[in-house]
């Protein structure tokens, strides 16, 4: 079940093995550059694995973010433009990683990534980090971080995994239009000798309907059709006893029909995301000590075609590369210390009628450590810092402290965790924030943050429970305004935004066959100076029950539900509950059979201001394994 598995943190699984075990089998790679027991972690992460990717039937990973504690997105139906907040943070304060590989769009509005192509084919797990990471991530990691770990062979041999999937409307059409979508994927798995591999290609295609509003008084006669298709991989290799590498990457090329929020224009882009590393491990024998290199490289290149484009297209082309270095030492009997150098590069070319030509560059170099400690068997501490050298703003530092106490068979025989965090943030304003001719500010700065978070987690033998609070304030963050001189808008800084706000996480197995999960948060983000809210719904959350009918066949039923929230266009955006009904069943151990009924109830809503999510939709499919 999705909810449950939004809950599967490693302090969970720590539960129920021993501490060696958990090391071995658990081990999160995102909430420390160390190798921590998930007892020992202080952070808020939670991990949705591969059985719940299938059982949620999840198939574009943006579906999952939702159901996750403390996690919005701003769009559902396929080739929506998605922004993810996290605790109330802006997309451009949430960084992704793909198997190590920073994910961000140096020219789009503020570096951000946005996770509308990105399939479930091949992922083996996703890991969220929430609260802020600038310590340990860099600038882009205020909010959290959003890690993709695919899947690797670990046995000898080839498989082929097969996934194809149709569906549209049930019914007749809605006011907005008709609606159908076709997707399908292959991917083979492998392993021989030192040698092992993966490869996917998976595509989608949907037809309409209108993200236009009909209730702003503007026509949806113009379908927005989205098509994707994309090819992902990689390859390792052991090198020696001590030494491996591997090479790992994907390409989406995708095209969307663009409403604005305000207008059903006939608008579209064509986006082609590139993005591949190549990555050195040492690890000595004992592996206590452990080295990598990693060199990446991100590119994004949007064309947008319409009435207010030039003939040819508009042209947005960003590229980041990225070398990185990390040593870790963890031969200590009770501490363990890693440390870090990175460069990074941004760089943007952009040919538009829309606002303007420029191509611009900045490059970072950081240093940085982090250093964990058991002072006793039920106490881990972690500190972490980092210094950042940007050839534009100079430097700036930022740090983290983290704490968690473990005592087992505590309350009601369940095992506890009680653990805090407290970190500082900092983030440089975008190249298109700075330099865009129309609405760039060359006079931005740095945007500072800090934060805190404390929570508990509880975990019994069938049930589980994570319940945080947390509180961050930005200071000088950039936002869209109309300043003067500039009639048309631009980038300005505010002041301090605030948001604060609590966290609920449970999982409970009422019996054998019956299982139950609920994620819940309640936010409070404003702008401190002049008191408006920030376009976040106060009350969000998912309500799951699944039910094991058969050894064969599992039923759930999804509850999703948000309050109304002010939009920055001035709107408010009502608040909703949908109902989803999905099903499962094993027709052999090698061949399944899935459908899903979505917004059941017929609802019609939005996650943002002015662009509707989809109507009732039944969707049916196959997934093969050989």
């Amino acid at each position: 079940m999705l909810g449950a598995a939004s809950l599967n943190s490693l302090f969970f699984a720590y539960a129920q093995s021993t501490e060696d075990e958990s090391r071995q089998e658990t081990i999160t790679i995102t909430a420390s550059r160390l190798n921590l027991a998930p007892r020992e972690i202080g952070s808020a992460i939670a991990v949705v694995d591969r059985a719940a990717l299938e059982t949620g039937q999840i198939i574009a990973l943006k579906e999952t973010l939702q159901d996750i504690p403390g996690v919005q997105i701003s769009a559902g139906r396929p080739g929506g433009s998605t922004n993810v907040s996290i605790r109330g943070s802006d997309n451009d304060q949430v960084l992704f990683l793909f198997d190590g590989i920073k994910l961000g769009d140096p020219s789009s509005t503020s570096t951000q990534f946005s996770s509308d192509n990105m399939t479930s084919l091949d992922v083996e797990r996703i890991e969220v980090l929430r609260g802020n990471q600038s310590s340990l991530y860099g600038s882009d990691a205020i909010g959290g971080v959003i890690n993709i770990i695919t899947q690797r062979a670990t046995e000898e041999g080839v498989r082929f995994n097969v996934e194809a999937e149709a569906g549209g409307y049930l019914g007749v059409a809605s006011e907005h239009g008709g609606h159908l979508l076709q997707r399908g994927g292959v991917s083979l798995l492998g392993k021989q000798g030192k040698l092992d591999y993966r490869l996917s290609l998976t595509g989608t295609k949907t037809e309409g309907p209108s993200i236009a509003d009909p209730r702003t008084g503007l026509s949806v006669t113009e379908d927005d059709d989205y098509s994707v298709w994309a090819i992902s991989g990689r390859a390792g290799y052991q090198l020696s006893e001590t030494l491996s590498g591997q090479v790992v990457g994907f390409y989406n090329d995708s095209s969307t029909d663009l409403d604005n929020t305000t207008s059903d224009s006939v608008n579209t882009v064509d986006k082609k995301d590139t993005a591949y590393a190549v990555q050195l491990t040492h690890e000595t024998p004992d592996s206590a000590w452990k080295n990598e290199l990693t060199l990446s490289r991100y590119n994004a290149e949007r064309l947008y075609f319409g009435p207010f484009y030039s003939s040819g297209g508009d042209l947005y082309d960003g590229t980041k590369d990225t070398a990185l270095f990390i040593t870790r030492y963890t031969g200590f009997d009770k501490v363990q210390i890693s440390a870090g150098l990175n460069w990074e590069d941004e760089s943007t070319d952009q040919v538009t009628l829309y606002s303007g030509n420029f191509s611009e560059g900045i490059s970072t170099t950081s240093v940085f450590t982090e250093l964990a400690f058991r002072p006793t068997e039920a106490l881990s501490i972690t500190v972490a810092g980092r210094l950042d050298d940007n050839e534009r703003f100079g430097q700036f530092d930022t740090y983290r402290v983290t704490g968690a106490y473990y005592l087992p068979a505590t309350l009601a025989g369940g095992d506890v965790k009680l653990r805090a965090s407290y970190g500082t943030g900092a983030k440089a304003p975008g190249l298109y924030q700075l330099f865009d001719p129309t609405y760039g500010n060359a006079g931005l700065k740095v945007e500072t943050s800090e934060g805190y978070d404390a929570g508990v987690d509880i975990s019994w033998a069938r049930a589980a429970l994570e319940f945080s609070v947390f509180h961050s304030d930005v200071e000088d963050e950039i936002a869209f305004g109309y300043p003067p001189g500039k009639p048309s808008g631009g980038y300005i800084q505010f002041g301090r935004t605030k948001k604060q706000g609590a966290e609920l996480g449970l999982r409970y197995s009422v019996t054998d066959w019956l299982s139950l999960s609920q994620s819940f948060m309640v936010l409070d983000a404003q702008n401190e100076e002049t008191g408006l809210w920030l376009g976040r719904p106060r009350y969000s959350g998912t309500t799951s029950a699944t039910a094991q009918l058969t050894d064969r066949f599992d039923l759930t039923t999804r509850l999703r539900y948000r309050s109304d929230n002010a939009s920055s266009y001035g709107g408010v955006t009502p608040g909703f509950v949908t109902l989803d009904l999905l099903g499962n069943y094993d027709l052999t151990s090698r061949v399944a059979l899935y459908g899903r009924l979505v917004n059941a109830l017929d609802q019609d809503y939005q996650l943002s201001y002015g662009r509707n999510e989809l109507n009732r939709s039944l969707y049916l499919g196959v997934r093969a394994r050989f």
